[in-house]
């Protein structure tokens, strides 16, 4: 089997660039028969050829082909090209800054050379910060139907360790949309949903950086990004909801990507009960009729979440951290 690593790059900051490329060279590609690495310059003024040139060197049996964009068009745009240049039976998407762990790329074909219905896999991340000794283990739901519930709220593979049956893809004509930044991942798996099965492995496939220069570390306080909230109110749509701004904020301030995480814990703490209660409600029975997803799943989804929000007020201290044990 084949296999192609798309990795689009805009001034990523070096070490990291090479310290990715390292990650690679140390994983395990023995079931493979040709690998190729398709980095995509989206416009960087820095050209990376000494980062690069090493990486050749230190990796002869990777086939590398680099496309440089004259001026930056944006990830969206620069991963579809590089997805469109793929010739690997899988394609493994890939971030400039993130370490794939040694077996990732094993495990994911195999499970999808295994399950032939399955679109795409990915699987948890190890996130890190370099200036932090502790490492968090980010949790995704396993299974297709639990990451269509689960997406209603939040991205729920992660793209650092997604891994895309090439044929499915292509039969799909799915390509992530331009203009798009930090949702541009979570809009694409959604639409993969939708044509396709999807599944996460249930262990970590990358180690994530988490650093100053992501679009997400400058989100505090905000609400949530325009796109973002676009991605909530289709899905909603989508379920049957009758969107109305109460229930839009509502359904934001108790997704488990934003709360007591990156948006401001004021808002959520001012929710209203009763918004919350017919928030829950109307998700619920309008599921119901369009049995958008899972039912059951929808219903755990809902009361773990309201069972939180409300353990958390009648706390009385909105610095007041959950601790999950199961």
């Amino acid at each position: 089997m084949t296999l192609s690593i798309v990795i689009p790059f805009m001034s990523p900051d070096p070490q990291h660039f090479s310290e990715m490329l390292a990650g690679l060279i140390a994983c395990d590609f023995s079931i493979f028969s040709a690998v190729e690495v398709i980095l995509i310059n989206d416009g960087s003024t820095q050209r990376y050829q000494q980062e690069i040139a090493q990486f050749t060197r230190a990796a002869p049996f990777f086939h590398v082909k680099l496309i440089e964009l004259p001026c930056n068009h944006g990830v969206s745009y620069a991963r579809n090209l590089g997805m469109k240049e793929a010739k690997g039976d899988w394609i493994a998407l890939h971030d400039a800054d993130d370490i794939s762990l040694p077996q990732r790329f094993k495990k994911s074909a195999l499970f999808l050379q295994q399950q032939p219905e399955i679109i795409a896999v990915a699987g948890d991340m190890l996130v890190f910060n370099e200036h932090r000794s502790e490492e968090l283990l980010r949790l995704f739901p396993i299974h297709h139907h639990a990451i269509c519930v689960d997406n209603l709220f939040y991205c729920a593979m992660a793209q650092p360790a997604l891994m895309i049956n090439r044929r499915l893809w292509l039969n799909s004509g799915i390509q992530y949309t331009e203009q798009m930044d930090m949702a541009q991942d979570w809009d694409f798996v959604i639409r993969l949903s939708q044509y396709g099965q999807l599944a996460n492995l249930g262990i970590p496939l990358v180690r994530y950086r988490q650093h100053l220069k992501q679009r997400s570390a400058d989100i505090c306080g905000e609400f949530a990004n325009i796109h973002v909230r676009g991605i909530w109110q289709k899905q909603l749509t989508h379920l049957g909801a009758k969107i109305s701004p109460t229930l839009l904020q509502v359904h934001g301030h108790l997704s488990p990507y934003w709360l007591w995480q990156l948006s401001d814990i004021s808002q959520a703490w001012a929710l209203n009960a009763d918004d919350v209660r017919h928030w829950a409600k109307e998700i619920l029975h309008q599921n119901e009729t369009s049995q958008y997803v899972s039912a059951a799943i929808l219903a755990q989804k809902i009361d773990r979440l309201q069972r939180h929000w409300h353990a958390w007020k009648a706390s009385g201290n909105p610095s007041t951290q959950i601790q999950y044990l199961l």
